[in-house]
């Protein structure tokens, strides 16, 4: 059903990067062990500051465990939002997710419109759609 979760965050100087780890952790319902493939790149911001983009790849079924803790985790409205504009979020066999990095911090999964995110990108091994999702939603819902 999924072949991949794609999950890209920026770390700003003055964060903490071992905190950004951690919401993304937190968000996927994860442990870094569980990371398949890492990236790392050092960069300058437009003002000079230091800024760090990490690109972390999770495989299979680990990936289908990281799109069913955030999904089962999401409450009511944000699901339904996430519903409402699956147009807007999908392109083929991806959906594109963007998560508040300061609520994933506090354990709470938040749709983001904003830039400071945690960036996931669900890659399905066939076309996207609405029924996929419910099926990670129940999925863990009948586990409970």
């Amino acid at each position: 059903m999924i072949e991949r979760v794609e999950v890209t965050v920026i770390i700003h100087a003055t964060e903490d990067p071992e905190k950004v780890m951690e919401s993304v952790f937190n968000l996927l319902g994860l442990n870094k062990e569980d990371v398949d493939e890492v990236e790392t790149l050092r960069s300058r911001g437009h003002h000079g500051n230091p800024i760090t983009y990490v690109k972390m790849v999770i495989k299979g079924k680990k990936a289908q465990k990281a799109l069913r803790n955030i999904i089962s985790r999401m409450d009511e409205l944000e699901y339904q939002i996430l519903k409402r504009e699956m147009d807007l979020r999908t392109e083929g066999s991806k959906l594109y997710l963007r998560f508040d990095k300061q609520r994933a911090y506090l354990n709470e999964v938040s749709l983001s419109t904003g830039s400071d995110v945690v960036r996931v990108v669900a890659v399905f091994k066939g076309r996207v759609d609405e029924g996929a999702l419910e099926k990670f939603r129940r999925a863990d819902s009948a586990g409970r």
